[in-house]
C-alpha cells in the first residue's frame, strides 16, 4: 500500500466538518485508514490549542491521540507528544494598539495567550464563537486596558464586525504602516484576525514538514476560506473543497466536492493506492 502523500494539514470548521460543526462518519473513517497507511493527518486551524484538544479524540477515534496540531492561523505548533514545537507572539505594543483603536471603532475583540482568552464584555457574537469553539472567556471589561496590564505575550486578535466591514477592514489594515508585523485574514464571513506576519497557516505547514522530514511535494492540504489561501498554495497539492469562498478555490490546485457531499472523505481515499 502506498500513498500519493504522506502528510496531509487540513483546516478544522467547513473544511473537515458539516455546516452543524460534525464531521461525517465517512470523513472519520477516511482519516483513520489513510493513518494507517502511514500517512500523517494534521489539522491546521484558527482555533486556540484548548478548543482544539477536545476535538482531537472524535475526529482521531482515540482517547488521547499522539498527533501534531497547528493552531492561531499557524502561530502554535504543538507536537505528538503536546510539546510547543513553534510559537510566534505578536507584537505586544502593537496589538494592544489595534485592539484600542477596534474597540473605540465599536468592533467587538477578542484576543488569545496560550489557551487563555479574554474579552471586554459577552455579547451575542462572543456566545456565538464560544458555541462553536466549545470554549469558555474571561471577561476583562476594558481589553485594552487589561492587556497593557497583562504580563505574558498575546497569540491573535479576532475582530468581529458584518462581512462587508470586515472585508473593508482587512483591505485597510493591510494598507496601514501602524502595523508592519501583522497580517489580516478572515476565517469566517464576520472575522477578521490579526496575526504575526511570519506566522500563517502556510509558515507552519512548512515547518512541520521540514521537522518530519517529508518534501513539499509530498504534502497535501485542504480549505476552505481566505486564511486557508496561503497553505493552499504552499502544499505540493492544495484542494478547497466545494463549499469554499472563491478565492480560496483560486488558490486552490483542484476543488472536490463540497463539504456535504464527503469530498474530502474521497480525496483522502483516492491518495491510498
Amino acid at each position: 500500500m502506498k500513498l500519493k502523500y504522506s502528510l496531509v494539514f487540513c483546516d478544522y470548521d467547513d473544511t473537515l466538518t458539516l455546516p452543524d460543526g460534525t464531521v461525517t462518519p465517512r470523513t472519520l473513517s477516511a482519516i483513520k485508514a489513510y493513518r494507517a497507511a502511514g500517512g500523517n493527518f494534521v489539522v491546521n486551524t484558527g482555533r486556540s490549542y484548548a478548543s482544539v484538544k477536545k476535538l482531537l479524540p472524535r475526529l482521531y477515534g482515540e482517547p488521547e491521540p499522539k498527533v501534531p496540531v497547528i493552531c492561531y492561523q499557524g502561530g502554535l505548533t504543538v507536537g505528538d507528544n503536546g510539546e510547543i514545537l513553534r510559537r510566534v507572539p505578536m507584537n505586544g505594543a502593537d496589538i494592544i494598539r489595534l485592539a484600542e483603536e477596534a474597540e473605540n471603532r465599536g468592533i467587538m475583540c477578542q484576543t488569545y495567550s496560550g489557551e487563555r482568552m479574554f474579552i471586554s464584555r459577552m455579547t451575542d457574537e462572543a456566545r456565538v464563537y464560544s458555541s462553536i469553539t466549545d470554549c469558555s472567556y474571561d471577561v476583562v471589561g476594558d481589553l485594552p486596558g487589561f492587556m497593557k496590564k497583562y504580563e505574558g505575550d498575546f497569540d491573535k486578535l479576532l475582530m468581529i464586525a458584518p462581512h462587508e466591514r470586515v472585508v473593508a477592514l482587512k483591505s485597510e489594515f493591510a494598507k496601514r504602516k501602524e502595523y508592519p508585523d501583522f497580517k489580516f485574514v478572515f476565517s469566517r464571513p464576520t472575522y477578521l484576525e490579526a496575526i504575526p506576519r511570519e506566522s500563517g497557516k502556510d509558515s507552519a505547514l512548512r515547518f512541520l514538514a521540514v521537522k518530519l522530514g517529508i518534501d513539499i511535494s509530498d504534502v497535501a492540504a485542504f480549505g476552505d476560506s481566505n486564511n486557508d489561501t496561503d497553505m493552499l498554495r504552499a502544499a505540493g497539492f492544495g484542494i478547497a473543497v466545494g463549499n469554499a469562498r472563491e478565492e480560496c478555490k483560486a488558490a486552490a490546485d483542484f476543488v472536490c466536492e463540497p463539504n456535504t457531499s464527503d469530498g474530502l472523505a474521497k480525496m483522502l481515499e483516492s491518495f491510498i493506492v
